[in-house]
């Protein structure tokens, strides 16, 4: 990988955090989509953080919750 792709993967993860947040207007939105269906890497890391996210931070269901409040 050349030194301008580095560089732009580099750019590319610094604006991650806020683009999984949604903090990131539409266009920048829409470059970083572009970026990541050409860059093998930064796709992987990508889709690693979303996998990641979904697993330790999706909300658990309301009555395993209740059950427990009740178990107390």
């Amino acid at each position: 990988m050349g030194e301008a792709a580095r560089s732009r993967c580099s750019e590319v993860r610094k604006q991650l955090p806020d683009y999984l947040n949604g903090a990131v207007d539409l266009e920048t939105a829409q470059l970083l989509r572009w970026h990541f269906s050409r860059c093998k890497n930064c796709r992987l890391i990508v889709r690693s953080a979303i996998n990641t996210f979904r697993e330790h931070f999706r909300e658990k269901p309301a009555g395993n919750s209740a059950a427990k409040a009740h178990a107390a």
